[in-house]
């Protein structure tokens, strides 16, 4: 594509009318747990034939929204890279705010608006409490696109084996405030915000509910946060 006004609009109009069309939507909104799916599934899920489904995740990878990979005999459907999901998530910010009202008690809050996923990093109320802990005591620094690791926060990171300056080396953002549209807040999103998920599962503090992008606070997870982060739950 090149610089010409024209073509970009027709690019932009391209991209958003195959991100718009309802079974394309909901697929997309099905990957955002991260995990990558075959045709098969994904056709399930927006309640689709296969044939339809393929054609619309045909046009999904020519855009450039969607990669392939191959497995055995099956070929699996993944987002492009985060700042596809990154889209995805935030255009779900822009749903009304009536349609997630809050409950007075917030302790019975749905399981996916409590805790999720989003594509590779924390979100839902915890995600978006964790955030606003690390940067309540000064753990990460706040700019208006993005969040920076203090040296508190680098020693912090790291005894959750956590290695910031390999973290920030990675092709990709590396930690920027993630819209939450269930808590219409900032939870942590970008490279630190993936590493981050990953130590939690890999410590036992968090569990990943099978298939869905819903996620388990265990006992020792509500522990650890407590008492490094004084997160009550």
């Amino acid at each position: 594509m090149n610089n010409d006004p024209q073509e970009i609009e027709k690019y932009f109009g391209h991209i958003a009318s195959l991100i718009g069309e309802k079974s394309r939507a909901i697929m997309l909104w099905n990957l955002l747990d991260g995990r990558a799916y075959t045709a098969t599934e994904l056709a399930i899920a927006a309640d689709l034939s296969f044939q339809s489904a393929s054609n619309h995740l045909s046009q999904l990878v020519n855009a450039r929204l969607l990669i392939t990979q191959k497995q055995g005999r099956h070929k699996y459907f993944r987002f492009a890279n985060d700042r596809v999901a990154q889209a995805i998530e935030n255009i779900a910010g822009l749903m009304p705010v009536s349609s997630f009202s809050k409950p007075a008690d917030h302790s019975n809050l749905p399981g996916i608006k409590y805790a999720r996923t989003c594509y590779d990093h924390l979100a839902g109320r915890i995600g978006v409490q964790l955030t606003h802990s690390l940067l309540q005591h000064k753990l990460l620094i706040a700019y208006s696109d993005r969040y920076e690791v203090s040296t508190a926060g680098n020693k912090w990171f790291e005894s959750l084996d956590i290695d910031i300056a390999a973290t920030q080396k990675q092709n990709r953002k590396f930690a920027y405030p993630c819209l939450d549209w269930s808590e219409r807040n900032h939870h942590l999103g970008g490279a630190l915000g993936a590493a981050l998920l990953r130590s939690m599962i890999q410590k036992d503090w968090i569990r990943n509910v099978e298939h869905s992008r819903e996620i388990v606070i265990t006992g020792k997870g509500k522990m650890e946060m407590s008492k490094r982060l004084k997160i009550n739950f």
